[in-house]
């Protein structure tokens, strides 16, 4: 399994997790997604993929779990590009 498709199948799972832990866990799988690349252009494109998954999934995506993803997602990239 890539790291890509990893990282989704945990968000995916936390998407129905219905406690107070999800936030921390989403980030936990986004900061091993960015360990498995080395250069930030890799990372960047690897959290691009997330997004765009969670963006597509029609269950997910409009809710505040899909909202919270694609912001976490959006600063790490904004972050990735600034030290690029």
């Amino acid at each position: 399994m890539t790291p890509v498709s990893r990282c989704l199948h945990k968000v995916d799972h936390l998407s129905a997790v219905p406690d107070s832990t999800v936030a921390g866990r989403v980030d936990a799988a986004l900061d091993e997604l960015e360990q498995a690349y080395r250069k930030p252009s890799e990372r960047i494109v690897a959290l691009e993929t997330v997004l765009q998954e969670v963006s597509r999934n029609h269950r997910t995506s409009s809710t505040p779990f899909g909202r919270f993803v694609r912001v976490s997602v959006e600063r790490r990239q904004e972050k990735l590009a600034r030290s690029a």
